[in-house]
């Protein structure tokens, strides 16, 4: 009885862990797409060179930093659902690659709010 309890677990961790690595994939793809449509608008904006495209880059760059926000904490909330069941290999930890990332973000929007 206790070898089907530990293969019941190990079923639990592994489908826990390919449900983090699927989390993981879709939000590098979103990433992806993200990082191309930016570089399309502000290459779009360079071409145009109208007055207003210093607010409209700012706006496309603010779009695109809170997106990012956006997708690291959903990495670590992907991390922290897998981690109920089983830990993830820091060489694929979302939460220690992206921590730096959240940080300096965090920090900035803070030090900007301050401000206003």
């Amino acid at each position: 009885m206790e070898d089907i309890v530990q293969i019941v677990r190990q079923i639990g961790q592994q489908q826990a862990q390919n449900a983090y690595y699927r989390d993981c994939y879709a939000l590098f793809k979103l990433l992806q797409d993200l990082t191309e449509h930016t570089s399309n608008e502000l290459q779009r904006l360079h071409k145009t060179g109208t007055e207003r495209s210093n607010n409209s880059v700012h706006q496309v760059l603010q779009n695109f930093q809170d997106t990012i926000c956006t997708l690291v904490e959903k990495a670590c909330q992907a991390q922290a659902e897998c981690e109920e069941f089983c830990s993830v290999n820091a060489s694929f930890s979302a939460r220690d690659v992206l921590e730096p990332v959240r940080r300096m973000y965090t920090d900035r929007q803070a030090s900007s709010q301050s401000r206003d």
